[in-house]
């Protein structure tokens, strides 16, 4: 089977899906979007029309969205399960990884921030600020949700890292970076250093990437 993955060194949705080929045990060919990639976001709209990254293409059949390609994965391949056995743990695995996905990132990507200062003339300090809210009143949700658990687990619902935690690494990785105050929230941050350990989330790092530039630039 040909594997390949358009992604970007700091596309945090890419990190998700390279981190679940990695668990998975998968090789595939990693093809850089963008200035510093194999491919300019002008050719890399003839493959995906919405131009957001990844697409996954699969012995020529392309697959986008993070959360459709997590799922594909986990049915396609052999390997350790991207979701907890137990019916409760994987819906709240899922929806984890959702109020990421959804209520956080869509809100806070980059093209959006670049909108509301370029099209309706923010302030990059109101753009900031805006960003920060959206943030915190993610990871409150986040951490709150963590502290309901019946029992304390390494991960976030299981013995092993699962979906949740696959959304959970990239979006710490981007805070810390933009350097949020990420204090209060000492279960997510517990989990991130677990995480980053493991051979599966460090290979999927934006630093280990192909096109990484050799320095991470922070807020933009």
């Amino acid at each position: 089977m040909n594997l390949k993955l358009y992604s970007r060194y700091r596309n945090s949705a890419g990190q998700r899906v390279r981190t679940a080929l990695n668990i998975k045990g998968m090789e595939y060919e990693y093809i850089g979007v963008g200035a510093d990639g194999a491919i300019s976001k002008e050719d890399y709209r003839e493959i995906n029309p919405q131009g957001l990254i990844p697409t996954l293409v699969i012995d020529g059949e392309m697959v986008t969205q993070s959360t459709a390609l997590i799922e594909f994965i986990e049915e396609r391949f052999e390997g350790p399960s991207l979701f907890p056995e137990d019916p409760i743990a994987r819906a709240r695995s899922r929806a984890f990884g959702q109020v990421i996905a959804c209520e956080m990132h869509a809100v806070g990507v980059g093209r959006i921030r670049r909108h509301l200062h370029e099209a309706h003339d923010m302030p990059k300090d109101e753009v900031r600020r805006w960003y920060e809210h959206w943030l915190h009143d993610g990871y409150t949700t986040l951490e709150a949700l963590l502290r309901r658990r019946s029992a304390s687990l390494p991960f976030c619902y299981d013995e092993k890292p699962t979906i949740g935690d696959l959304y959970l690494v990239p979006q710490l990785f981007n805070s810390r970076m933009f350097e949020i105050d990420l204090s209060a929230y000492p279960l997510l941050c517990e989990i991130y250093e677990r995480c980053i350990a493991l051979p599966e989330f460090d290979k999927a790092m934006p630093e280990n990437q192909p096109d990484f530039p050799g320095e991470l630039d922070g807020w933009r």
